[in-house]
């Protein structure tokens, strides 16, 4: 079991990308609603992407783990199975320490249709938390959904990109 959570939790970088620490970003102060319109949320969400992936870089999931609905499911490339936040939370011990990642990430596309909006982009991983040096690109989505005034990640799903 803890192989495989390792596992997965090592590929939930793929939906959670990192990027060098001169490119950290701070999350929006206040997040605009869906009437906002749809290039205030999309903006306001990247912004909050880019900060939950600079927080893997240094092997830190609680940034995920805060703007993760108490619904959040999983399916990360190499996973049998979808799994709950229940994972990503116990993934914030197995992540100490292992602050090696090395993630770009590529925005692709959003929509946004009521109190839901889904963020497409690609990632590309050269190095594992433990600094193994790797050649991965994954298709990643976020389903975000506003509920009590704020974006929460309710869903997440990769997949090895067919380029």
């Amino acid at each position: 079991m803890m192989r495989r959570l390792s596992f997965a939790l090592s590929l939930l970088a793929l939906s959670a990308c990192a990027l060098p620490s001169p490119m950290r970003a701070e999350p929006p102060s206040a997040e605009p609603a869906p009437a906002d319109g749809a290039d205030a949320v999309r903006d306001a969400l990247w912004q909050k992407e880019v900060a939950i992936y600079e927080g893997r870089s240094r092997g830190d999931l609680s940034y995920y783990v805060g703007n993760a609905s108490p619904a959040f499911l999983a399916w990360t490339s190499g996973t049998k199975e979808p799994f709950r936040k229940d994972a990503l939370e116990a993934g914030m011990a197995t992540m100490k320490g292992r602050g090696q990642e090395a993630i770009t990430t590529r925005f692709l596309d959003f929509s946004l249709s009521g109190d839901t909006a889904i963020l497409y982009y690609r990632n590309h991983r050269t190095r594992l938390p433990d600094g193994t040096a790797v050649d991965q690109t994954y298709d990643n989505i976020h389903v975000w959904q506003w509920a009590d005034g704020v974006w929460k990640v309710l869903a997440s799903m990769s997949r090895h990109a067919e380029e």
